[in-house]
């Protein structure tokens, strides 16, 4: 998936780091190609006016590495936004990439596809990766715990969009019956112990779209994709949520589902 360009950016999403693995990997054999390499993360306050500015400085002598966890079938909102935003150049191209949790990878590759190629970037290749489910990471045996990644070089002919639109109609039909604006009012509740914060301010800091506030106390505002993060960072555990009660329902939906392969490079 590299083509001879003149300068790579790698853009993603991790509220988990499994897509900032994947990223880290393309990083590494990109650089090993001598390709001049810029990483964007989308959850850290990235200067991303200075990254649109960059990316139009290179013209049409670029990819773009675009990545996202899958989450209710979609893309997350950051990354459809960065897309969105970007400006379009006339010779670029694209490479979306996404981390699943074993259950169903959805429409997310598919649907950044058609936004990169509405943008004037021509999609090379693709690839879902088998990630931990996010719903399951206290869980003894969380779905998709192995991590794999390869990248593959070759010249610059765009993917057959066929290719990336794999899923099967009753997917397609959830997902286009279910955006991910709905589907995240589904989500468990994030619930907040008062006399168990002490304000550090942890979860705002690691919350990958910027969705807490200190007020002084921690307010979850209707941006948050529900990735648990604020959950899990919390050292004096404030912040909780029942997701075991979701465990049987996520693992009997790997099963209905039973999506093959786990891990796939679209070239």
């Amino acid at each position: 998936m590299t083509p001879p360009i003149g300068k790579a950016f790698i853009a993603y999403c991790s509220p988990a780091g499994s897509t900032q693995h994947v990223a880290r990997v393309m990083e590494r054999k990109l650089r090993s190609l001598e390709v001049p390499v810029i990483m964007i993360d989308l959850a850290r306050g990235t200067d991303l006016p200075g990254i649109i500015s960059q990316i139009r400085e290179a013209g049409g002598n670029l990819c773009l590495y675009v990545g996202s966890p899958v989450y209710a079938l979609h893309p997350l909102p950051p990354v459809m936004a960065f897309i969105e935003a970007l400006p379009v150049v006339n010779g670029g191209y694209s490479v979306p990439f996404v981390t699943w949790g074993g259950v169903n990878s959805g429409t997310a590759l598919h649907t950044m596809e058609r936004a990169l190629n509405k943008k004037g970037y021509p999609v090379l290749g693709g690839a879902k990766v088998l990630a931990p489910h996010s719903r399951m990471w206290a869980h003894d045996a969380p779905l998709g715990k192995t991590i794999a990644a390869r990248c593959k070089t070759g010249q610059p002919q765009p993917l057959s969009p066929i290719l990336l639109d794999y899923q099967n109609q009753e997917t397609r039909d959830l997902a286009e019956q279910t955006p991910f604006e709905t589907a995240k009012t589904r989500f468990d509740p994030i619930d907040f112990r008062e006399d168990l914060c002490t304000q550090c301010g942890l979860c705002a800091e690691d919350c990958p779209v910027g969705a807490i506030t200190l007020t002084p106390y921690p307010e979850i505002g209707p941006s948050c994709i529900s990735c648990c993060n604020c959950i899990r960072c919390c050292p004096e555990g404030a912040m909780t949520a029942d997701l075991s009660k979701n465990h049987a329902a996520i693992q009997a939906k790997a099963v209905k589902f039973h999506e093959r392969p786990f891990t796939c490079i679209l070239v």
